[in-house]
């Protein structure tokens, strides 16, 4: 009779956080298509932005857009999105800090110089599906 209770409770338990779960689709769009790879880059905290990545994912700049798909928790995300032109893992910059490479974030933000901060970028992920469009500049 425990063991039922005890599996009883796990099964419920795994289906809150799971149901918790949402599958947000983030296409990226202006591609330089057939230049290095695409870097989706999302992050779950303001004091983590452009320095502690929640999750990252990479695809092969071959399209002029990109959809990728990406499981999270329902919260607040920022998410930011360049294009690795000569795939060396990292985002190029000039000595000023300014982008030598396509970026952009999940509001479409342009910062008027320096960094865009999290609240610029920052979007509430709720329901499953959900889609947004990174334009890169």
């Amino acid at each position: 009779m425990k063991k039922m209770i005890l599996s009883g409770m796990v099964l419920m338990v795994s289906y809150f956080v799971n149901a918790q779960q949402v599958k947000m689709n983030v296409e990226v769009a202006n591609i330089q298509k057939g230049k290095g790879a695409i870097v989706l880059n999302v992050y779950d905290k303001k004091e983590n932005f452009l320095k502690k990545v929640y999750l990252t994912k990479n695809q092969k700049a071959n399209q002029e857009s990109l959809k990728f798909q990406i499981d999270l928790p329902r919260g607040t995300y920022a998410i930011t999105a360049f294009q690795d032109l000569d795939s060396n893992g990292k985002l190029n910059s000039n000595w000023f800090g300014m982008p030598k490479e396509p970026v952009g974030n999940s509001t479409n933000f342009k910062p008027d110089g320096g960094a865009p901060t999290f609240n610029d970028c920052s979007i509430y992920v709720l329901k499953n599906d959900a889609t947004i469009t990174i334009d890169l500049y």
